[in-house]
């Protein structure tokens, strides 16, 4: 059974997270060409702040910590892979995708943004570790529930939820924000496939229809042994933007939904 790797480490806040998978690094200098008066020397100077950003799949072993960050743009931590150490300030969430599937332990893939320091450091910072239960989801594992209608029918399911964020620049020049703010509606996402018994075939032309509700409130529980819910995730006002239908010779008949809504921040 994976558990992750001992390897790549990453404290958010304190907190040390737990079952990492994987993780990628990217830094951008924006930077134009400069051409000095009467000379045809070109040199460049930096147009802008340099972007650092980070993306990270990990198992999800747990609660989900991850979300409390979400609007925070004040997340500091470090980075540790093999014997080698970074430490960042100001960093903020870009978005996560949580992904369950029957039989298999859930995951967790998200994007990070520092605009703040990214420094290098010669010793792990002190940090509190994620509460580990490792636990594959159960064949009733995933329950969704579509207004008040409730299934457990479900095969896989996944969430995604996407942040935007207006950085303002003072005169100090630095490349640092002098302030950050997380702007909206928040785009959220809901892939669920499941039985095709269990659901009704939704119309996907309803929103031509003055008197149907195209809206849909969809409200997702993920446990991992028994009764105990460990992660909830909801869609308010949810509308359906892609289905499909597919089954082998035999096979029982899948569909597969796509929703997509908007939240205030």
């Amino acid at each position: 059974m994976a558990i992750g790797s001992d390897e790549e480490k990453i404290v958010f806040n304190g907190k040390l997270l737990t079952g990492i998978q994987n993780i990628s690094f990217s830094q951008n200098v924006s930077e134009a060409p400069v051409e000095m008066l009467g000379n045809d020397f070109v040199t460049t100077e930096i147009s802008g702040p340099t972007n650092f950003s980070a993306n990270v799949s990990k198992l999800l072993l747990n609660t989900d910590f991850l979300r409390t960050l979400t609007g925070s743009t004040t997340i500091s931590g470090q980075f540790e892979y093999g014997d080698n150490y970074l430490d960042f300030n100001s960093g903020v969430l870009g978005g996560y995708t949580f992904n369950a599937n029957i039989g298999q332990i859930p995951t967790l893939e998200f994007s990070f943004e520092i605009f703040g320091d990214v420094s290098g450091a010669n010793s792990a910072a002190s940090s509190t570790a994620e509460t580990s239960a490792i636990k594959e989801v159960s064949q009733t594992g995933i329950e969704v529930t579509f207004d008040k209608q409730s299934t457990n029918a479900v095969q896989n399911f996944s969430f995604t939820e996407s942040y935007t964020y207006e950085t303002i620049y003072g005169l100090n020049n630095d490349g640092r924000p002098s302030a950050i703010k997380l702007i909206g509606p928040i785009e959220q996402e809901v892939t669920i496939s499941m039985e095709v018994d269990d659901n009704e075939i939704e119309d996907g032309f309803s929103f031509l229809s003055g008197d149907k509700n195209r809206d849909r409130t969809i409200r997702t529980i993920v446990r991992y042994d028994g009764n105990v819910a460990v992660n909830t995730f909801e869609l308010e006002s949810g509308h359906l933007v892609s289905q499909s239908y597919s089954a082998g010779a035999g096979d029982t008949v899948i569909s597969n939904l796509t929703y997509r809504g908007y939240k205030k921040v």
